[in-house]
């Protein structure tokens, strides 16, 4: 039975969790629902609806952590709508964290093992080890992961992974360390390696502040290598497969302050927090770039939460704010009338890390597939 063009028009603008109950309904639908070029306009229909992704972790009835995914959605009059969906999977540890996500798929790792997730569909994937780290021999030289990144390279139409690797031993004593860098392509689905700057060996996998956006990987640079004295953001462009450095706020003190970044109307922003609990003030600033690209740095606001609240998550419109307190909730806090709402959501420490939550913003409800493959989606968006 030939499906009509009213229902793959209806279906389309369905979300994933509908869909896949719809593929038990009739062959002639679960063919559809399978079919690429359906996927496709299943994707251009959802890219309008971004929501919120929490990644928590809650102990289920056998008295184990597991890792959980809450996807809110906001209502024109602010209320939410939470869906929490269970990766109960042995593969699937509650640390991994986060390292990017784009088209609805999300990148989970340790650095060592990584893992592409689809949380409509519950599906995942180990990526293959590491080139370089399998190819250590410990007599020659050692190898640490030090960061992963996941993004999209719109240009070859295809989902990338970076891993940035740092190197010591025999055969690198003249330069004391050796910073290596890995790609995964997933339509190829191996590992490749890249040319690396020096500067790349002071990125490090800090889950409260790495993010993708628009083709941009971010990671944080620490200061104090042969190259800089001070801390940096580092960038990896998924298209160009090239590493830039970008300055922060002059203001900033890494002896006093914690960062982690942000999208705000469409803008990267810098939050800029104490490490001192009894300190609160806030300040955001706002990533600038001239005709040149040379970036620059505006401070937006600053703000004074109520004690309790122990860091910022993300902002869900130009006035809210999503924050975590230190009594593990996330709460609501408006910056404009400095109002806070606790949301019906908690999460519970993982071996003494105080951080409960990761959050991304402008995430998207998908059915797209995680094996790769050229054949799959040409997600050009």
């Amino acid at each position: 039975m030939v499906v009509s063009d009213v229902v793959i028009q209806i279906l389309s603008k369905l979300p994933p969790e509908s869909l896949l109950r719809f593929k038990s309904v009739c062959k002639s639908w679960y063919a559809l629902i399978d079919d690429p070029k359906f996927l496709t306009k299943h994707l251009l229909d959802s890219f309008p609806h971004k929501h919120v992704l929490i990644k928590r972790a809650l102990t289920n009835d056998s008295g184990e952590q597991e890792l959980v995914f809450s996807i809110l959605e906001f209502s024109l009059y602010r209320s939410v709508s939470i869906m929490d969906i269970n990766m109960p999977f042995q593969e699937i540890d509650p640390s991994l964290e986060i390292c990017g996500h784009s088209h609805g798929l999300v990148c989970l790792s340790n650095l060592d093992d990584v893992f592409l997730v689809n949380p409509m569909t519950r599906q995942f994937r180990k990526l293959p080890p590491s080139i370089l780290i399998s190819r250590v021999d410990p007599d020659v030289y050692s190898a640490i992961a030090f960061s992963i990144g996941f993004g999209y390279d719109a240009k070859s139409s295809n989902f990338k992974v970076v891993r940035i690797v740092s190197c010591r031993g025999n055969f690198v004593a003249n330069f004391g360390q050796m910073t290596r860098v890995e790609i995964y392509d997933l339509s190829k689905g191996k590992w490749r390696e890249i040319e690396a700057p020096l500067f790349c060996d002071r990125a490090f996998c800090t889950p409260t502040f790495d993010m993708y956006h628009e083709g941009i990987f971010y990671f944080w640079g620490y200061g104090e290598s042969r190259l800089s004295t001070a801390d940096h953001i580092i960038t990896f462009d998924m298209s160009q497969e090239v590493c830039g450095k970008i300055s922060v706020p002059e203001s900033y003190d890494d002896k006093k302050h914690k960062t982690s970044l942000g999208v705000l109307n469409s803008s990267i922003v810098l939050f800029v927090y104490p490490f001192e609990s009894n300190e609160k003030n806030i300040d955001i600033w706002e990533m600038k770039k001239d005709e040149s690209s040379v970036v620059s740095w505006s401070k937006l606001l600053t703000i004074d939460p109520t004690l309790g609240i122990e860091h910022p998550l993300l902002f869900v419109s130009s006035e809210e704010l999503l924050m975590e307190s230190s009594e593990g909730h996330v709460i609501m806090y408006n910056t404009k009338t400095q109002e806070s709402k606790k949301l019906p959501i908690e999460g519970e420490a993982l071996y003494g890390i105080p951080n409960r939550f990761q959050a991304i913003d402008l995430f998207i409800k998908s059915l797209v597939s995680v094996e790769g493959g050229r054949d799959i989606i040409n997600y050009d968006i």
